[in-house]
């Protein structure tokens, strides 16, 4: 229950990473308070912030996994 735990602090910090890198994106596509160059930041943050959010899918598939088994006794 403590790993589940923890990788639940860790699914919530990646997502919060990712989805915040992301709005800062959109808010410099959409702002533009650098000119052309905040197209280019910004076309550089969307695959940056792509990382996060596949970690983040891959620990929540993990704890799914994890607490199927811890279920499997239970039941």
């Amino acid at each position: 229950m403590v790993e589940l735990e923890t990788m639940k602090r860790e699914y919530r910090k990646l997502m919060l990473s990712g989805l915040l890198i992301l709005l800062l994106a959109f808010a410099l596509l959409i702002f533009a308070p650098f000119g052309r160059l905040s197209l280019l930041i910004g076309l550089v943050l969307f695959p940056i912030a792509l990382v996060p959010l596949e970690l983040a899918r891959r620990t929540a598939h993990r704890m799914v996994l994890l607490a199927l088994s811890e279920g499997d006794g239970k039941a």
